[in-house]
Formats: structure tokens, C-alpha cells, sequence
């Protein structure tokens, strides 16, 4: 039996080769991936990005002999799924799609699946016509179920027994924004409505909002659920939830605020499932990838992420800690929060109301023989002191740092106070980074460069890539995000200028000098590999003072 099917996973690969939509080195590589894990090849294809998935169903749903229903096509009769839940569908990996003749056709993921055909059998009744669809597709017009829950919980706002459909309801809201790829839910009173939007790729997108008077109940149940106290209305609240999400435990922030309009609510979603935790999917170049691999096995010294907000850098820590050998050193980490859970590493969550903050508990942690050690934020004086002492000490330390590039780590530093001889001693590199939105592979196309975009790329390419559009990312033209980053690791021109204090701009020339790329270079490569756009990349790393242009 596995036999056979490995044979037909190599055609599904050597079909798409002849297609074009494959290189032979590509599908090497998934083929090697494929026997170090034994998982179907598509999936190996699809999420190492060689190929879009619907390439891949489409071939799929030929051998089986089905049709192929895609995202576009895919419009369920909202009759057939009245009576469906989001759990259900999500578990079953199906959709009804239209009546027929003597029964149901409906659209599915995975017909192979003889426990989801049987889920749907018993679900549906009738004969079942099936077509083959996308994931993506599929989950897209599941959304309507979700407004479908809140229309049903409002018609029985009335009624007795509110309690069990707003638990479906608050259910049905978390479910929603994990499957949408959302970092946060925000559910926003105002008027006679409940806003409900969700952070997905950096940007707040709008969803299925609430009647006004669904607000407070909502509220009260994810109350319930952190442990927080349901009468207090005038007071920030902060809790923890977790729920389980198509079989994948997910822990969830909520933050209360009260405003005007009421308690305005953000659900912060922490998917482990979902997050680069090597260096690999980051998304970085090549290069930076073989040196933050080397990096991550110095014996000492001090490395720093900087960004903004959001900008990836704990996901980007995490990543370098699992470059590292946890069976022969002892790492540990203190955080605030502790956002994803690591094999062997000890970790500490912050807790000012214990007096347990960055400062205490990294002196804690040098009590405790450690090895490697994760600061997740160097924001005070002593802390940075305590950071670097540590790195002088033996031990390599790994944290954030708020400053807006790589080579701007260095003033900050100084300004909180650490001697500049110390930081030379001590600083292995830092990495500046941003998070861009990748285009979408599904409708992304060829697009001319005019002669202004020429002369940005700095090359003389005619075409990049840009999409319109689609079901699978929700009309944005953008997919998921990868990381922009610019390395430096001063050599010992750098570090001397460093040490004598130089201006910012001397150590820059020096740095350009030993072979670093700035970020806006890194940029203009991920424009010209089609990768993301030039007005992605001006929204994201856009300076905060105004262009000459916009003067005007």
C-alpha cells in the first residue's frame, strides 16, 4: 500500500514539473522532506511555497475523478448550511453546496478521509455528489456561517436560555479569528453596534460585527473564561484564556478597557501552530540565515532584535533558540508573555505585581547556571547593565531592543546608560527588522516596471509581480508576511568606533564597508523577487518625517 502511494505522490511531482509550475530542484527538496517527515507531498509543496495549493487539488481532484470547485466558484447554498455549526465544518472539512437531484453535492477537502466521509454521511443525508476544493476556499466561505451564529443568538435575545447560544457564539468569534491567520480580535461598542474587526498581516480587516446588544453578554462570557471579574465595568482587566481550535490548543490574551461607548475588548491569539519557529520560515536571506546560524552557536556575547511593535522580533528570539543545542545547555528565558511554549527551555513570565520584573528576575536567572539566556525586553537602565555584565560573564544573551534599525540599537544603548568599551566588549550584532506582507500566489500576475520603478529597484527587470485579489486572501491581493531585516555584526573597525563613541553615520560607512546591506537594499530584492510590492514596502518602512514631496 505505501508503495503505491509513493508512486503516485512522485507523479503528482513530475506532472507538475511538466506543467511548469515546478522546478526539478524543488521538488527534490520536498521529495527529501517527504521521507524525513511521511507526510502527502501536495502539503510538503504547498507550505514550503513551491506551488499554490489549488495546482495541487486540481491534479488531486483529476485522479480521483471529481471536479474541482474553486475559490470563486465556491458560493454554499445558505439553506444546506443552516443548520451547520463552525465546528463541524471545520472537522469535517466540508461544505454543502447545492441540492441535487437525488441528494447533496458538497464540497470537500480531503475525501480520502474515511472518518470525515463518515462525519459527513451522517451529517447530510442522501446520496452525496462530492467535489474537491482548496482549504483556503474552503474556510473562506465558511465565514458565513459565523454571521449566521450571531443572527441566530440575536432572534433569541428574548427567550429564555441566552447562555448556551452565546457560549456557541464566543466559540464561533475565537474560531473565526484563528482560522482567519488573525494575530488579535477586536470587539469595539459604538452606536448600535458591535465592531468586530481582525488583525490579520499587520492590518485590521473588518468582520461579521454584533448587534449592540449582544455586546455585554459576549463580553461577560470571555470574562468567564479569563477568570476576570464580570461586574467590573470601570477598570482595565487583562486575563488568559485557552480554547481548542480544530484540535490545536490556542492561548489567548484578553484585554478590557473601558471607553464612552463600553468595555472595548482585544483578544490577543498566540498560535504555535501558526509561527515561524525556525529561521528558515522567517522568510530571511540566505545569507542572514548562515550567520544568524552562527550566531546562535557563539559560547558568549550579547545579540539584539530591534523594530517596532509587531515587527516579528520574540518570533524572530524563538527562532534562534531553536538553532540551539537545549540537551547541552541550560536556556532560559525571562518574558512577558511567555507567548509560545519551548521543549527544554525554562522559562519565567514577568509579574510586576510580585515585584518580579525584567531586572529581578534576570539577576534571579544568573543564580540559576545558565547557558544561553532570552531577555524578552531591554527597557531600563539596569536591565541593559545586568544584559551586558551577563554577556561579559560568559553566558550568550539574546532581547529585543525598541530603536528604529539595527545601527540605531547603538545611541539607544548608550542612552540608557551602558558604557560604550562595554557594549564594544560585549555586542555580537543586532538585527533590524520589519514585517511585510507577501503577495498572494493565488492571483498574483506579472505587472510592467515604468522607468520610476526601474530607477527604485536599481535594476533594469521590465516586470514584477502584483495581484489583484482573491477569495483566499480576502480581497487584499496579500498572504501571510515575511521578514525584512538588515544584520550587522560590527568586525573590528566597527567595534572601535563603537568604542571611541563615533558618530552613528562614521560607523554606518564603516559597516557598508565590511559587507552590510541596509534594509532598504533587502527591500528592493523582495520587490524584484516578486515576493512582496514597492507600495508594501513604503507602507511598512516609510520614515516618520515627511518626504520633500509631501511638503508640498
Amino acid at each position: 500500500m505505501s508503495g503505491s502511494k509513493t508512486v503516485q505522490r512522485a507523479r503528482l511531482g513530475e506532472r507538475l514539473v511538466l506543467l511548469g509550475l515546478l522546478a526539478s530542484d524543488e521538488l527534490e527538496l520536498a521529495l527529501a522532506e517527504q521521507r524525513r517527515a511521511h507526510r502527502p507531498l501536495g502539503e510538503i509543496l504547498v507550505e514550503l511555497g513551491f506551488v499554490d495549493e489549488e495546482a495541487v487539488v486540481r491534479l488531486r481532484a483529476e485522479d480521483l475523478g471529481l471536479a474541482f470547485v474553486g475559490a470563486r466558484e465556491l458560493t454554499p447554498d445558505p439553506a444546506l448550511c443552516a443548520g451547520l455549526d463552525p465546528a463541524f465544518v471545520a472537522e469535517a472539512g466540508c461544505l454543502p453546496v447545492a441540492r441535487t437531484e437525488r441528494g447533496t453535492r458538497v464540497a470537500l477537502t480531503d475525501p480520502d478521509d474515511p472518518e470525515r466521509l463518515a462525519l459527513v454521511r451522517a451529517r447530510i443525508p442522501g446520496e452525496l455528489e462530492l467535489v474537491l476544493t482548496t482549504r483556503a476556499a474552503l474556510e473562506a466561505a465558511a465565514r458565513g456561517v459565523l454571521a449566521r451564529e450571531v443572527r441566530a443568538v440575536a432572534n433569541v435575545l428574548d427567550e429564555d436560555g441566552l447562555e448556551a447560544p452565546i457560549e456557541r457564539l464566543v466559540q464561533a468569534l475565537l474560531e473565526d479569528a484563528v482560522r482567519s491567520g488573525a494575530t488579535d480580535l477586536h470587539i469595539e461598542p459604538e452606536g448600535h453596534l458591535g465592531r468586530v474587526r481582525l488583525r490579520v498581516d499587520g492590518l485590521l480587516q473588518p468582520a461579521e460585527n454584533l448587534p449592540r446588544e449582544l455586546c455585554l453578554p459576549v463580553l461577560t462570557r470571555l470574562k468567564i473564561l479569563a477568570g476576570l471579574d464580570i461586574a467590573e465595568r470601570r477598570r482595565p482587566q487583562d486575563g488568559r484564556i485557552r480554547s481548542v481550535v480544530d484540535g490545536r490548543e490556542i492561548d489567548l490574551r484578553l484585554s478590557l478597557l473601558p471607553t464612552a461607548d463600553g468595555e472595548n475588548a482585544v483578544v490577543r491569539i498566540l498560535d504555535r501552530h501558526s509561527a515561524a519557529l525556525s529561521l528558515r520560515d522567517l522568510g530571511l536571506a540566505p545569507r542572514q540565515q548562515e550567520l544568524l546560524h552562527r550566531v546562535a552557536n557563539r559560547p558568549h556575547g550579547l545579540f539584539l532584535v530591534t523594530g517596532p511593535t509587531g515587527a516579528g522580533k520574540t518570533t524572530t528570539l524563538y527562532a534562534l533558540l531553536s538553532e540551539l543545542d537545549a540537551l547541552t545547555r541550560n536556556v532560559v528565558t525571562i518574558e512577558d508573555p511567555i507567548e509560545y511554549r519551548l521543549p527544554l527551555v525554562r522559562q519565567t513570565q514577568v509579574d510586576p505585581t510580585v515585584g518580579l520584573d525584567f531586572t529581578t528576575g534576570l539577576r534571579s536567572l544568573l543564580r540559576q547556571d545558565p547557558d544561553v539566556i532570552l531577555v524578552g525586553e531591554i527597557r531600563d537602565r539596569e536591565t541593559a547593565e545586568m544584559a551586558v555584565r551577563a554577556a561579559l560573564t560568559g553566558h550568550l544573551v539574546l532581547s529585543t531592543l525598541h530603536a528604529n534599525s539595527a545601527l540605531g540599537a547603538l545611541p539607544r544603548l548608550v542612552d540608557l546608560g551602558v558604557d560604550a568599551p562595554l557594549l564594544d566588549d560585549a555586542l555580537i550584532g543586532v538585527l533590524g527588522q520589519r514585517l511585510v506582507r507577501r503577495t498572494c500566489r493565488s492571483c498574483a500576475r506579472e505587472v510592467p516596471v515604468d522607468d520610476a520603478g526601474r530607477a527604485w529597484l536599481g535594476s533594469d527587470q521590465g516586470t514584477t509581480r502584483a495581484a489583484d485579489g482573491c477569495a483566499r486572501c480576502r480581497r487584499t491581493g496579500y498572504q501571510g508576511r515575511v521578514a525584512l531585516a538588515e544584520l550587522f555584526l560590527p568586525d573590528e573597525t566597527c567595534a572601535s568606533l563603537v568604542r571611541a563613541r563615533a558618530p552613528i553615520a562614521d560607523v554606518a560607512r564603516a559597516a557598508a564597508a565590511s559587507g552590510f546591506v541596509p534594509i532598504a537594499e533587502e527591500a528592493r530584492r523582495l520587490v524584484r523577487e516578486g515576493v512582496t510590492t514597492r507600495v508594501e514596502i513604503e507602507r511598512v518602512c516609510r520614515s516618520h518625517r515627511l518626504e520633500e514631496a509631501e511638503r508640498v
